[in-house]
């Protein structure tokens, strides 16, 4: 039970997007909720329905949000039920509902993208403001309405815009290895358990390369710190342009590296670790000369977990150090 907190916890620290949903679903369920208690004593049977569906269409799309971590649809499913709920309430109770709007609109810019928020926005002010006049609501309540609800969009969007950049630059920071630029040991973790599930559900092969320069510890005591940072962003450079598209890279720690290739068998592991390891040949350098890499890799098996799998790509790279460096093992190679 602590255990799943702990991750619950770790999840909520992490998704930008689902604390946002999460913070916004459970207080907004509880308030309508307690609305619909009152309203049901009140005898006001139509207005507690509404509320106990938008209660139960916030609790819905939290739960979706919690086991699915699609939370960009999430969002925008969210800001819908939430401005029809608005109109629901503006129909059936007049001025109350304009309350909610401000909410609402706050909510669509923080939980769906701009493109979708703004015309959402501006399509709930019209409607709010057509239902507010047949409600009966004065001219200058409804200027009113509108021009606060201009204020607020703007700060609203405004600050949603300054917040998810600052949230994207927190995460990049937390991904990213500052120095190369490559992905971190943490998201390389995170992508391997995505692959595992992936193979699992659709059989999709992906293998795992890891790369280790050659007499690096050479390079940085001869020659400095400087240099030999320079030669790991020159390699990380160099293997990122020289690989596809869809392939992701990572800083595995020190000198190694981990290159993951989507969609591919032995054969194709095979051809993509000779590619990287001539072009590293070829254009790699520093002060004492070439430097060259020992690649180790692995195809993803049946029976592997994301532990298993690196360690098989490990032990390669471990053989292909062993038999003199400068050069490609692959684990498994009889399947090929």
């Amino acid at each position: 039970m602590q255990h799943q907190y702990k991750q619950a916890r770790k999840r909520f620290q992490a998704d930008f997007r689902l604390s946002l949903i999460t913070l916004f679903c459970l207080p907004a369920a509880i308030a309508i909720g307690g609305f619909a208690v009152f309203r049901s004593i009140d005898g006001n049977w139509l207005m507690a329905i509404v509320d106990l569906l938008l209660v139960a269409a916030l609790l819905g799309i939290l739960i979706f949000s919690w086991c699915t971590g699609r939370t960009r649809g999430a969002g925008i499913v969210l800001v819908l039920v939430t401005g029809c709920g608005v109109l629901a309430v503006v129909y059936l109770a007049g001025l109350v509902g304009l309350f909610w709007a401000f909410v609402d609109v706050i909510a669509s810019f923080f939980l769906s993208p701009p493109m979708f928020a703004v015309p959402k926005v501006i399509i709930l002010t019209g409607a709010s403001l057509v239902l507010g006049a047949e409600a009966g609501l004065g001219t200058l309540p409804l200027i009113s309405f509108a021009t606060t609800i201009f204020i607020v969009s703007v700060f609203a969007y405004s600050f949603a815009i300054r917040s998810k950049a600052q949230a994207d630059e927190l995460e990049e920071l937390a991904t990213r290895d500052s120095l190369t630029g490559a992905g971190n040991r943490r998201m390389l973790e995170d992508e391997l358990r995505i692959a595992i599930a992936r193979f699992d559900r659709d059989t999709i092969n992906t293998g795992l390369l890891m790369l280790d320069l050659d007499y690096f510890k050479q390079i940085n005591d001869k020659y400095g710190h400087a240099e030999g940072d320079d030669v790991l962003r020159h390699f990380a450079t160099l293997v990122e342009s020289h690989s596809r598209r869809g392939d992701r890279f990572f800083r595995f720690g020190g000198e190694e590296f981990v290159l993951l290739l989507q969609d591919v068998d032995l054969h194709g592991l095979e051809t993509a670790a000779r590619h990287i390891h001539q072009v590293i040949r070829d254009y790699l350098t520093c002060s004492g000369g070439e430097v060259t890499c020992s690649i180790g890799g692995a195809l993803i098996r049946e029976d592997d977990n994301w532990e298993r799998w690196l360690q098989r790509a490990d032990q390669a790279l471990y053989r292909a150090k062993g038999a003199g460096r400068d050069t490609i093992v692959l684990a498994d190679p009889e399947a090929a």
